[in-house]
Parts: structure tokens; sequence; C-alpha cells
């Protein structure tokens, strides 16, 4: 007895594509994950930091202190020189009034000039870097007149040298300590402007008056 297919199933076959027509190659692969760059980490270390004249503990000075002192020093001879110039030649001058007042111009030019000379020569001069007894919090420097004692702190080395409280500035400052007796009655510019006008007698005993008078000189 043959068996016919129903109606409905012979068109289905008769739709089906043929075994032949079938693709025959494979997919491609799957795309390989992605390798993460290793990097080696260093095994060697860093070369140290090089030591500048603030980081030298002393109180001895090192030939990295000395250098810097040689050329503060070298520098703040040929500024006071000038400083002292312009009060003996034009004692009424407008930059001599802002710093000192009324003061005798002669106290001016004989305080100017015994720092200069004491900076000339400090064959007599004790002078110590980064004394850590003598430097605390961020003190510059620091004069004992009593025993000639010139010191020198971490931030002294950090200064530039140029504009206020620098290197040679500062020397100017201490220097006058030990050679003209000067003293402290007011800080910072603001402080010795203000000085010059209230008490120029005072301003002439004042050791950043003239630390900011040199320093202020137009060259």
């Amino acid at each position: 007895m043959t068996r016919h297919l129903p109606l409905a199933a012979a068109l289905m076959l008769a739709t089906l594509p043929a075994l032949a027509d079938l693709p025959t190659a494979k997919p491609p692969p799957a795309e390989p994950n992605r390798r993460v760059l290793q990097v080696e980490l260093p095994t060697d270390k860093p070369p140290p930091a090089e030591l500048t004249a603030a980081d030298i503990p002393g109180p001895a000075c090192t030939p990295a202190h000395q250098a810097l002192i040689d050329d503060a020093l070298a520098e703040a001879q040929e500024r006071l020189a000038k400083a002292l110039r312009l009060v003996r030649d034009q004692p009424d001058h407008p930059h001599v009034t802002r710093w000192f007042g009324s003061a005798p111009r002669k106290t001016i030019a004989i305080t100017l000039e015994l720092t200069a000379a004491r900076l000339a020569d400090t064959s007599g001069l004790n002078i110590r870097c980064n004394d850590p007894a003598g430097c605390p919090g961020g003190r510059f420097a620091y004069a004992r007149e009593r025993d000639l004692v010139l010191g020198l702190c971490p931030p002294y080395f950090r200064a530039r040298m140029d504009g206020t409280d620098a290197r040679w500035g500062i020397l100017i400052h201490e220097g006058s300590h030990i050679a003209a007796n000067t003293r402290d009655h007011a800080y910072r510019p603001n402080g010795a402007l203000v000085l010059a006008k209230e008490n120029a007698a005072r301003a002439a005993e004042n050791a950043d008056n003239y630390e900011y008078f040199v320093e202020t000189l137009p060259r």
C-alpha cells in the first residue's frame, strides 16, 4: 500500500533548501582576549637628592656654604659703597629720607661705613652655618656682638640674591649689629618705613632700615 504525504507536508519539504546549498566553511574563531601590556617595575633605587648648602649640617661652614657667603659679601660691599656715597653726596635725597626720616646723616654714614669695614674683613668673625642651637624656626641669621658670632641658618642659604631679604642684604643687617651696635626696633619693610616717619632716631639705630635702604637703592 503506497503512503502519500499530506499536501501541507509536501509543500514544506519543497521549500526547504537543498543540503548541497548549506554553507560548509567553519565560522572564523573568536578573537582572542587582548593581552595587557606588562611593564616591569624598576628594581634600582633612585639616586639620592643632591644636598644643597641649606641641607648640610653645621655649625662648621663647608666649601658649599662658603661659596655662597663669599658671593654675598662681595655684593654687600659693592652696594654699601654706593649707599654711602648717596648719603654723603646727597644727604637730602628722597631715598635717604624715606628710610631714615630726619635722622642725622652723619649717624647714618658712620653706621654704613662701620658695617662695610666689618664685612670687608671677616677674619675676626666666628661665622657659623646651620647651627641647630642658633637656628630655631625660620630664622635667617643671627649675630652676637659680644663674641663676634655671625650665624647663618638654612633659610639664609635658600634666599635669593635679588629683591629684599637677599643673602647679601641679610649680611648687611647682621653685620650692622656687630659693627655698629644696631638694634631691632622694627622688622620688615613696612615696619622700617613707619619707624622712619614716627621715630627717626630709632630708624637710624634699626638694622632693617639699613638693610632695606641698601637693598632698594636703584642700581
